[in-house]
Formats: C-alpha cells, structure tokens, sequence
C-alpha cells in the first residue's frame, strides 16, 4: 500500500474508532501515522480482487471482536493486526495453489524455474488466482481402479505372455498380490521357499505383506532379467 491507500485506511478506521479520529485529526500526527503505516505495509496490498483481499475488510474483521478477542476494547487497530491478516490470507493462498506445468522447457532449468517461482510469487502477492487442481473423487477412484482391473482380459488385447508379465508386477487382471513368493526370502529370520508366504520370528505366517529384503531381491532378480534380455 502506498499513502493514498494508507490515509484511505484510517480515514475507514477512523469511523469506527474515536482513538484514530483523534489521531487523524491533528495533521501532524496524521502525518506521522501515514508514514509509519506506510513503511510497515508496503508489502501488503490494499486490495487484491484475484486474491479475495480486501485491507478495509480486515480493519472490519478486527473492530468485529470475534470469539474471544476483544483487542479492539484496549486499543485501536495497528499495521501488525494488517500483517497478520495478509500472511493468514496469503498462506490460505498458498495452500490452495498448485504449480502448473511451466511453458518453458524443461531443459532450460533457468527458465523452468523462473517461471515457477514467478507464478508463486504473482499467487502470494494477490496478483493471480491459486491454479487448484481438482482431487479424483472417490467415485472416480473406483471407475479407475475397475479400469486397471480389467487390462488385457479382453480375448486378443495382449499376448498371454504379455498379461502374465504385467501380472507379476502388479497390473492388470492377472495382477499377482505378492509376486516376490517368486524369490526365497533372504532375511535371516524367515528364509521362506519360493511361492511360500513371509514368516515372523514366531513363525507365524505373514499374510498382509512380506519383508523387505524380500522385495529387494525379487526387484534385483526382474533387473537381472531385463539386463540378460537387452543383452
């Protein structure tokens, strides 16, 4: 904000609070306090429409006495009460934005950057609108997954090869809930057989996951495999 919008301000103030009436009404005094307002917000907008940002609204919000505040009984509005109610706006901002996908190209990582960063900087200073994605509904989610589902089942789509392969890593119809049971299991405490379940130290079997170092190797043992094929 710059002068103008500052004596603006506290001429607003002013109408609902005698202490800034009194102030505004000693040029001097006025004077000062324009100043002093001046350098303390001059990162703060007066308005900003695309951010929903109003400061008159904000001086309204504080005299308003919400909950359990009432600052406004013991003293009249000040820029810190200005400050707080942009950085709550701005973080709220913030946290609704997503970055979009820059136009620049992603090789020039300078200009890749500065176009982010200047999106950014354009949402927190009011000057844009937060760019929100819109979340996969629930609904959505189930349509997607029935999708996932169903790949390669329909007769002639893939080779079967094909649909057994995607089985082993998890996609498709023939998706293979722990297709590690393909490996022994190397952890010293269970050291279980190829197609056999994980077990505890207990010797309880594992029926919702199996151990790390299990999964490491069947992944080591897929690598090897595409590394004998591309050879």
């Amino acid at each position: 904000m710059d002068t103008k919008h500052i004596a603006a301000l506290l001429n607003y103030a002013a109408t609902v609070d005698s202490r800034i009436r009194r102030t505004m009404a000693d040029n001097q005094q006025a004077a000062a306090t324009i100043r002093t307002w001046t350098e303390a917000l001059v990162d703060v907008p007066a308005t900003a429409d695309e951010a929903g940002w109003n400061a008159a609204h904000s001086v309204r919000r504080y005299y308003e006495q919400h909950g359990d505040d009432r600052s406004a009984r013991f003293r009249a509005v000040e820029p810190h009460d200005l400050l707080a109610a942009w950085a709550g706006h701005r973080a709220e901002l913030m946290n609704r934005h997503t970055d979009p996908v820059p136009a620049a190209d992603p090789d020039d990582v300078a200009a890749y950057r500065a176009e982010i960063v200047g999106t950014r900087t354009a949402v927190a200073t009011g000057q844009q609108r937060p760019t929100a994605y819109r979340a996969i509904d629930p609904a959505e989610q189930q349509h997607l997954a029935a999708l996932t589902a169903v790949v390669g089942t329909h007769p002639g789509a893939m080779p079967a090869q094909v649909r057994d392969e995607l089985g082993r890593i998890g996609i498709g119809a023939r998706r293979a809930r722990f297709p590690e049971y393909a490996v022994e299991c190397p952890h010293p405490t269970c050291r279980a057989a190829e197609r056999q379940p994980c077990k505890a130290p207990s010797g309880r079997e594992l029926r919702t996951h199996t151990h790390d170092k299990r999964q490491n190797a069947y992944t080591e043992c897929l690598t090897a495999q595409q590394t004998d094929v591309a050879a």
